[in-house]
């Protein structure tokens, strides 16, 4: 029979989780009443357990997962590791050809299916009280332990005593790498905490008030935009890096952490085949010294009565009524014995099997997870790494450096468009000039008044005119010079000093 389960979806609803179960292959016989795609809620997959651990109590099944924590159902990732964990069941189960041949089996995969067929619940009515929490022991979790002192014939116990002991070590070693990668991944989720909390903290620097320098010079300015520009880069690689450490945590928990963890839980079914055939054991053993009694006694009276003797008759009949239900237990015990060793065999096939898939799948996820966070890291340094290109300035003269500093004029104009603009501005100033200004070029009163315009008692008077004309020129080019530059230092108007200027210059 060729037919593969897949579960490969699940959604939660208000309760539980439902799942689509998802069949292929060659549908003969029983499994024609099947649907190639069936909803199953979690009860029902409980229900199903449960009908195939009753009825075959020599098989170890996989272990039922545990049921969805109603409180959980709304996380995905929750929802995604049940998927994994039905999966993993139902992919145990289709291995066997006895369970998926069982009637049980074939109605829980067809219509006639009903949504109230649940399995039993853990919850009662009175669950809620103190005393109904306290965890009882369980008798199937450990070993039953009887070494006969006759001689049975078929007996392996030392070959059963040491397969005990293995058991009991894989029990320690699977909760051993369960708990250490439970420690590990914790441990990576803190790192990712103090990751996401430092990435904060270094973007919230690029917005602090402390500045490189004074904050003035335009150097240490360029300085604190690459500085703030790298600290960004460097706080949302933190992000990114805390964001991948939860992430693997998750995906190593439900790929290898929950193999271990089930196969822990599945050698308590092992244990308890185990201890059936004890059981099996010690009925054999107690029929064995009752067939001895009765022969003994059967024996005895042959010497002391003779054979044809009604009492020695009646003994040997006992005799023979017990030699028989040896026999009967000595069949049932050897059976068990086999089918006990035919599941090892599975268990270690299948165990061996989904050990190297579950270790391969975790080898895979570190090596893309390394990958990925090396990619992050070289990605943030070679950006960070880039030049930085900076914006060409233009500077500004101020009014003072254009009147007095010709030099510090020149420099600070260095640029054939500063040039440009110069020059348009001086054009305009002249403009201005000639406009508001066209008594400048006249002869001024006295070298230290102020550039304003006649009054009418000079208009009238050509004499004081003429006078004044020959005092400005008895005065030396120096000290005119001086003069001009008194009077236009002393003007309110920056315009007008800048007229004043270029008046001087023509």
């Amino acid at each position: 029979m060729n037919i593969t389960l897949t579960v490969p979806e699940a959604a939660a609803t208000p309760d539980t989780i439902q799942f689509k179960l998802a069949l292929e292959g060659d549908f003969q016989g029983e499994f024609e009443k099947v649907l190639p795609t069936s909803f199953r809620t979690f009860q029902q997959i409980s229900w199903i357990y449960h009908k195939l651990k009753k009825s075959y109590p020599k098989i170890v099944l996989p272990p039922l997962p545990d049921p969805p924590i109603s409180s959980l159902i709304d996380d995905q990732d929750y929802v995604e590791r049940k998927r994994l964990q039905v999966e993993r069941f139902f992919d145990k189960i289709m291995s066997r050809s006895e369970l998926t041949s069982n009637d049980d089996f074939i109605h829980f995969l067809s219509t006639d299916m009903s949504p109230t067929e649940v399995g039993p619940s853990n919850t009662g009515v009175l669950s809620f009280l103190k005393f109904n929490r306290v965890i009882k022991p369980s008798t199937d979790r450990g070993f039953k332990s009887f070494k006969p002192s006759e001689v049975i014939d078929g007996n392996d116990q030392d070959i059963f005593h040491k397969h005990q002991i293995y058991i009991l070590l894989q029990e320690s070693y699977y909760g051993f790498i369960a708990e250490s990668l439970n420690q590990l991944i914790q441990t990576r989720e803190g790192l990712g905490d103090v990751m996401i909390h430092m990435g904060d903290l270094i973007i919230e620097t690029t917005q602090s008030k402390y500045r490189l320098g004074t904050g003035l010079k335009l150097d240490s300015r360029e300085t604190q935009r690459n500085l703030d520009r790298k600290m960004q880069m460097l706080g949302l690689l933190m992000d990114e890096l805390g964001f991948v450490f939860t992430r693997q945590g998750k995906e190593e928990s439900m790929k290898f952490g929950d193999v271990m963890i089930e196969y822990k839980n599945s050698l308590d079914p092992l244990k308890v085949i185990f201890n059936a055939r004890t059981v099996k054991l010690m009925d054999y053993v107690d029929q064995l010294k009752f067939r001895n009694k009765k022969r003994d006694r059967s024996d005895k009276l042959k010497l002391r009565l003779g054979i044809n003797h009604p009492e020695v008759r009646e003994v040997i009949a006992e005799e023979i009524e017990a030699s028989e239900e040896l026999e009967k237990n000595k069949k049932d015990f050897d059976e068990y014995q086999e089918q006990i060793k035919k599941e090892i065999k599975l268990f270690e096939r299948q165990k061996s099997k989904d050990l190297k898939k579950s270790i391969k799948d975790y080898v895979d996820l570190s090596i893309r997870y390394e990958k990925l966070k090396l990619s992050n890291l070289e990605k943030t340094l070679q950006d960070m790494q880039q030049p930085v290109v900076k914006v060409p300035f233009n500077y500004s003269v101020s009014p003072s450096q254009s009147v007095f500093d010709s030099s510090s004029s020149s420099v600070a104009s260095s640029s054939k468009n500063a040039r440009q603009q110069k020059k348009k501005r001086q054009q305009q100033q002249q403009t201005h000039q000639c406009k508001h200004h066209k008594d400048l070029k006249k002869p001024l009163k006295s070298s230290a008044s102020l550039p304003t315009t006649r009054n009418a008692a000079t208009d009238t008077n050509p004499e004081n005119s003429s006078s004044n004309m020959e005092a400005v020129a008895v005065v030396g080019s120096h000290a005119a010079a001086r003069d001009d530059s008194a009077k236009i230092s002393l003007s309110a108007s920056y315009d007008d000093r800048l007229s004043a200027k270029n008046w001087m210059a023509e």
